[in-house]
Parts: C-alpha cells; structure tokens; sequence
C-alpha cells in the first residue's frame, strides 16, 4: 500500500507534458510515433521521457510507463508481466538506454490516438499483388499491356501533332 503511494506522489510531480507521452509509451509508441502524434521532435520526446524517469526513478521507459499506468488507475496486471516494479531507488546509474530494451511487457489497448490511415498512398501496389505480397504473371502482364497502351497513345498523339503543324508550315 506504502507502494502505491509513493508511486502516486512521484506520478503528481510529472507535467502534463510528460504524462501525456508516458501515456502515449503505456500504448507501446515509439518515440518517433509519439512525436507524430503530438507534433513535437523526437529529440523532445525523448527528453520528455528521460526526465520523467527521473521523476519516477525509473530505470527504463518502460518502467516508468508502468509506474504511471500503475498510479493513475489504467493499468491492469496481466500474465506475463512481472509480479511488481521496486519503488526504491536502486534502479542503478541512469544511462541512456534502447527504447525497446526492457523487461516490462505493457498491454495494446486503443487509444484516442489514431494516426489517420485513411489516405494510403499506395494503393495501386496492394491491389495488384497477390495474398503472398508477390506480383503475380496476370498482374505483370497487366501492367505491361498498359504501359505499352499508354507509350502508344504518346507516341501517336506526337505523330499527329507533328503531322498537323507541318501542314500548318506547307499551306
């Protein structure tokens, strides 16, 4: 019990800058996701991050993401996450550490962050591969018989306007 409140009195000493990207790391975002989503730099984020740790005393992202879940009530324990995180400070030096390097599984949950999907540019590429992610025989064929089409239609479009201004010239 002791625990939780001391976790919950170091969360209340985080801005709300540093809550919102230690939110954004509880929805497993990279920094360079979170820094997407909210605008900033990566650098930035990062930055956010690593003194956030050193709010909490965390020794990870990861863990100092699960100290938060954990004092604001939206984290649920499941099965293969450790049994608890030590609350003591003896997490060792704090040096800069690989964002995904840590033994802290957290929970995929949806989140009112949504990168907007919608707009796929590559569209064309998934309609014509196969279920394996291969250019099929038809779909090579397709694309040759168009682009034949296609060099065609240029090719006689400049014959005839070649044609047109040398009668044009010769009247």
């Amino acid at each position: 019990m002791e625990d939780n409140a001391q976790e919950s009195s170091r969360v209340a000493n985080l801005t709300a800058k540093q809550r919102e990207c230690l939110h954004l790391v509880v929805l497993r975002k990279s920094s360079k996701e979170i820094a997407r989503i909210l605008g900033i730099s990566k650098p930035a984020v990062d930055q956010r991050l690593v003194s956030a740790r050193r709010v909490l005393g965390a020794s990870t992202r990861d863990e100092a993401a699960l100290i938060y879940a954990r004092a604001s009530g939206t984290y649920d324990r499941i099965l293969y996450d450790p049994a608890g995180v030590p609350s003591d400070d003896t997490f060792g030096p704090e040096e800069h550490q690989d964002e995904r390097s840590s033994s802290f599984l957290l929970e995929e949950v949806s989140s009112a962050y949504d990168i907007d999907t919608k707009h796929d540019l590559n569209f064309w590429p998934q309609v014509l591969k196969d279920s394996e992610g291969n250019w099929g025989t038809a779909q090579r064929i397709a694309i040759i018989v168009v682009l034949t089409i296609g060099i065609l239609a240029i090719v006689l479009i400049g014959l005839s306007v070649t044609q047109s201004l040398s009668n044009l010239l010769a009247a």
